[in-house]
C-alpha cells in the first residue's frame, strides 16, 4: 500500500484529486475543453512522486534525507509531460508544471523552468525507486488513466530529455507571446489551473464534504423585500430619488433581454440605496446566465462590511423566513473565522476552508481579500479564484481603490469578463477610468436635484487642530448632531480634547450617555476594532434618538458608514474623501442644507496633514477646484468630482503609472513572485498591541497559548486540521483586540510581547489606563502622528 498521507491511500487521493479539479474547472464555465483536461491530470499526478520509498519512509517516521522524500518537482515534471502527450499543447504544459511545483508552497514564477537543475541526481532516484517498486503501482496508476507515465519513467532519461523540451518551448512561447488579451490568458489559466489543484488537494486532505450547490436565491427578494421594509416610510425627497433610481434600473435591466455585457457601472448619490440596487442587480443578471453563478459583494474596509452583510441576511431572512446559513451567505475578511461556530453538523476546520474557498452562494468581502485572489501569487488567497471564475462581482465604493492601482485593477477586471465573470462597479464618484453599461443612465439629473448640503470652503490660511475646535464650536449650535474627520490621529485627538474642555458632554468610553444634551464621540485605528463597531452601532442610535452626537474622528467614518449629522467640518483632502464626507451631513434629507466646512489643518511642524497622508498632488487639485468657491450646491457635485477625476488622470498620469505598469509587466510575463508584494493597504512600520480591554480579551490569550502547547502534542492529521481551526478562530477573535501603532512610539519600549515567536507586544489588563484611553484609544504619545 502507497499512502499520500497517514492512513490514506495514495490512488484515493490521486483519483478524488483529480476529479475535483475537472469538476472545480467546469463548474467556473470555462469553456477549453482542454483547460478541463489539464485539471484533471494535475490533479492526478500533483502527487505521483509520493510513490517513491523515500516518501513512504518518511510518512513512517524513518530518517530519509528531506530532498528524496520531496515530491513536487518530479510530480511536476509528469503532470507536464503528460499534457504534452494527451493533449499536445506546449503552453498547457508549462502551466501545468508550474501549478504541480508550487502546490505547497505560493505560486512561482515563469522563470523556475529557467532555473530547473535537469542534472540533479534526485530526479534520477526518485524515478528508480518509483520503477524498483512498478509491479506494485502499475495497476492503480492503470486505474488513474496515467499509467503511460510510469512507462515512460522506467526510460528515465528519455523522459528527461522529452521534458527539458516541452518546457523550453513552453517557456519561449509564453514569455514572447507577443498578444496581450492572449498573455492574459495564459495568466488567468494558470491561476484557475493553480486555484482548483490547492483547493482541491486542501479539501480532499481534510476529507471536506461539500453539499451540493442549491443554486437558488429568488431574482425578486429585493422587492418583496423593499414592499415589505418601506411601505410605510413616509414620504421624503430623498425617498422618491430612490424609487426614481430603483425603477430606472429595474428598465435599463429588462432591456438587456440576452444580450449582456460584461461590465456594468451604476452611479447614484450617496444614501440612494446602492447596496440593496446592488444586490437586486446582481440576482436579476443571474436569472439571465447559465450555471446559477455565485455573488460576490466587495467593500473597501471591513466596518462597512458588517452593515451590507446585515442587510444582505434581512433580505434572505425576510423571502425565506429564516436566517441564511453560510452555505448561502458568508462574510470574509481576516476577522472572519471569529463568525464561525462549533458544535454544527460540520467541524470547525472543514467550515473554515469551505469559507476560506468562497463556497457560499453570495460573499461579501473586502477589496484586499478580492484583488489579491486575482492580483497575488500566495496559495491561500488564489485557491478561490476557481470560484470567481464564472461569478457576479459588485464592487462598491470603486473609487476608494488607491489611484496608482486603477490601470491594474481596471485591465485585471477586463480580462477578467473572459472567464465568464459579469462586474458590476457602484459608486457616487465614479473614475473615469472605469467604464461599462450604466444603469443609471440619467443619474446626473438626480444629483442635480440634490440640495441635501452644501460645501463652505475655509481654505484661505490654514488652522492648528485648536483652530478646527475653534471654528467648530463658532458655527455649532445647541442641539446639532457634528460630524468632524481629521487627516491624522494627533491631530484628531487634539480637537477632541479641546471640545471636551469647552462642553459639558456626555463621553462614549467613560460610561453611557444616559445624561446630558450633548454626546462626545471620538472613533479612529487607536482604538480596538470590537469598541469601534459598538461604538458606530451607539452613534446611530443616538442619532436616529435625536440625540446631539459631535464625533470627531479619522478617515474610518467616511465611505459607506450609514450615519447622518446635521453639520460637518473636514481637513482637506482628496475630493472624493470630501464628498464622502458630505454624504454623511443631512443624509435623509430632514430639512434645509447641511454645511461642510473644507479647511487645512497643519500640524506642529507647520506642514498640512493633508500631504501627510495623500502626498501634495491629490489635496492641492482639490484646493484648487474648490478654494475660490464661497459654496458649492451638492447639486454640482458630479460636475466638480469629473473636473476633479479629469485634472488626476492628467496630474498623475493614471494610464502609466509606474507602480500600475509595472505590475502588469510582472503579471503578463507570469512574474507570480514579483506580485508577491501586491496589496491595497500600504505597508507601515507598525508594531500590532494586544489590549486586554476585558476579561474576554484576557481569556482568549489564555486560550491561545493553552492551544498552542497543545498543537505540539497533536499526533494525527485530523487533530492538528482541527487545532489549527480553533487556532485561526481565536486569531481572528484577538484581533477584535488589536491596534497597530508606529514602532518608532516611545511608549511602546516598555511594553512586552504577548506570546513567545509572536511580534505582538501586551497591555495587561492591570495596565490599560496608563497605555490605552477609554475614549481615545492607545496613548501613542508623540511617535506616532499618522495613524489611521
Amino acid at each position: 500500500m502507497f499512502y499520500s498521507h497517514p492512513g490514506v491511500p495514495l490512488r484515493e487521493h490521486l483519483s478524488s484529486v483529480g476529479n475535483l479539479c475537472k469538476r472545480y474547472v467546469q463548474e467556473s464555465l470555462v469553456k477549453n475543453g482542454k483547460i478541463v483536461e489539464a485539471a484533471e491530470i494535475i490533479g492526478k499526478c500533483h502527487d505521483l512522486a509520493k510513490y517513491t520509498s523515500y516518501f513512504q519512509k518518511h510518512l513512517l517516521n524513518i530518517s530519509v534525507p528531506r530532498e528524496l522524500s520531496s515530491h513536487s518537482k518530479l510530480s511536476a515534471l509528469a503532470a507536464a509531460w503528460l499534457i504534452k502527450r494527451r493533449i499536445g499543447d506546449v503552453k498547457l504544459a508549462g502551466i501545468g508544471f508550474l501549478c504541480v511545483s508550487s502546490h505547497h508552497s505560493s505560486l512561482k514564477s515563469l522563470s523556475e523552468m529557467d532555473r530547473f537543475n535537469w542534472e540533479d541526481p534526485v530526479l534520477q532516484k526518485q524515478a528508480e525507486s518509483i520503477v524498483k517498486n512498478a509491479d506494485a503501482i502499475s495497476g492503480e496508476l492503470k486505474a488513474l488513466g496515467i499509467g503511460d507515465v510510469l512507462d515512460r519513467l522506467c526510460a528515465f532519461n528519455d523522459f528527461l530529455q522529452e521534458s527539458h523540451i516541452v518546457l523550453e518551448k513552453a517557456c519561449r512561447q509564453l514569455r514572447w507571446e507577443s498578444d496581450e488579451r492572449e498573455r492574459w490568458n495564459n495568466y488567468y489559466t494558470t491561476l484557475i489551473l493553480f486555484s482548483a489543484l490547492v483547493d482541491a488537494d486542501k479539501k480532499d486532505a481534510a476529507k471536506v464534504l461539500e453539499s451540493p450547490r442549491s443554486g437558488q436565491l429568488a431574482g425578486e427578494m429585493v422587492i418583496v423585500y423593499r414592499n415589505k421594509a418601506f411601505s410605510k416610510a413616509a414620504p421624503s425627497k430623498i425617498n422618491a430619488i430612490r424609487e426614481h433610481i430603483f425603477s430606472d434600473v429595474n428598465d435599463e435591466l429588462v432591456k438587456l433581454g440576452g444580450n449582456l455585457p460584461d461590465i456594468y457601472t451604476i452611479t447614484a448619490p450617496t444614501g440612494s440605496g446602492k447596496t440593496l440596487l446592488g444586490l437586486h442587480v446582481a440576482l436579476k443578471l443571474r436569472e439571465l446566465l447559465p450555471g446559477k453563478p455565485r455573488i460576490i459583494y466587495s467593500l473597501p474596509y471591513i466596518n462597512i462590511i458588517e452593515q451590507a452583510y446585515s442587510m444582505w441576511e434581512d433580505v434572505l431572512s425576510t423571502y425565506y423566513g429564516r436566517k441564511p446559513d453560510i452555505d448561502v451567505l458568508l462574510k470574509h475578511h481576516h476577522l472572519a473565522p471569529s463568525y464561525l461556530v462549533e458544535n454544527t453538523e460540520r467541524d470547525l476546520d472543514k467550515q473554515l476552508l469551505l469559507a476560506e474557498s468562497w463556497e457560499s452562494e453570495i460573499v461579501v468581502t473586502t477589496f484586499e481579500q478580492l484583488l489579491r485572489s486575482i492580483i497575488g501569487c500566495k496559495n491561500s488567497m488564489l485557491k478561490k479564484f476557481h470560484n470567481i471564475a464564472g461569478s457576479i462581482l459588485l464592487l462598491d465604493e470603486v473609487q476608494a481603490i488607491p489611484l496608482e492601482y486603477w490601470r491594474l485593477v481596471r485591465d485585471a477586471l477586463l480580462n477578467l469578463t473572459s472567464f465568464n465573470v459579469k462586474i458590476v462597479l457602484m459608486t457616487a464618484t465614479m473614475p473615469s477610468m472605469f467604464r461599462g453599461l450604466e444603469l443609471v443612465p440619467n443619474h446626473a439629473r438626480y444629483f442635480k436635484q440634490l440640495n441635501r448640503v452644501v460645501l463652505i470652503p475655509k481654505l484661505e490660511k490654514p488652522v492648528t487642530a485648536q483652530g478646527l475646535a475653534d471654528a467648530f464650536l463658532s458655527h455649532w449650535r445647541r442641539g446639532q448632531s457634528a460630524l468632524l474627520v481629521l487627516n491624522t490621529i494627533k491631530s484628531s485627538k487634539r480637537v477632541y480634547e479641546a471640545i471636551k474642555e469647552r462642553l459639558e458632554a456626555a463621553c462614549l468610553g467613560s460610561g453611557e450617555p444616559t445624561t446630558g444634551d450633548v454626546v462626545l464621540a471620538y472613533l479612529s485605528t487607536s482604538i480596538i476594532p470590537k469598541e469601534r463597531k459598538r461604538r458606530i452601532d451607539q452613534i446611530n442610535s443616538l442619532l436616529k434618538a435625536g440625540r446631539s452626537v459631535i464625533l470627531v474622528s479619522t478617515q474610518v467614518v467616511e465611505a459607506g458608514v450609514d450615519l447622518d449629522f446635521d453639520i460637518a467640518f473636514r481637513d482637506i483632502g482628496p475630493l472624493d474623501s470630501v464628498v464622502q464626507v458630505a454624504g454623511r451631513c443631512n443624509r435623509g434629507w430632514r430639512g434645509s442644507s447641511g454645511q461642510v466646512y473644507i479647511m487645512k489643518v497643519i500640524g506642529d511642524d507647520g506642514k498640512p496633514d493633508s500631504q501627510k497622508i495623500y502626498g501634495r498632488i491629490l489635496p492641492e487639485i482639490t484646493c484648487n477646484l474648490i478654494s475660490n468657491e464661497k459654496c458649492i450646491n451638492e447639486c454640482a457635485f458630479l460636475d466638480v468630482v469629473r473636473r476633479y477625476y479629469d485634472e488626476v488622470s492628467h496630474r498623475l498620469n493614471v494610464e502609466k503609472h509606474p507602480q500600475s505598469l509595472d505590475l502588469l509587466k510582472d503579471l503578463e510575463a507570469l512574474d507570480f513572485r514579483a506580485l508577491e508584494g501586491f496589496s491595497l493597504i500600504e505597508e507601515q512600520p507598525k508594531v500590532p498591541v494586544y489590549i486586554e480591554w476585558d476579561e474576554n480579551a484576557v481569556s482568549l490569550l489564555k486560550q491561545f497559548r493553552d492551544m498552542l502547547k497543545k498543537l505540539q502534542t497533536c499526533q494525527n492529521m485530523d487533530e492538528i486540521f482541527s487545532q489549527k481551526a480553533k487556532l485561526k478562530r481565536l486569531k481572528a477573535e484577538m484581533e477584535n483586540y488589536i491596534v497597530e501603532v508606529y514602532s518608532s512610539t516611545e511608549i511602546l519600549k516598555s511594553l512586552k510581547q504577548a506570546l513567545e515567536g509572536f511580534n505582538v507586544l501586551l497591555v495587561p489588563r492591570g495596565e490599560i489606563e496608563a497605555y490605552y484611553s477609554a475614549e481615545t484609544g492607545f496613548r501613542e504619545g508623540n511617535g506616532s502622528f499618522i495613524m489611521l
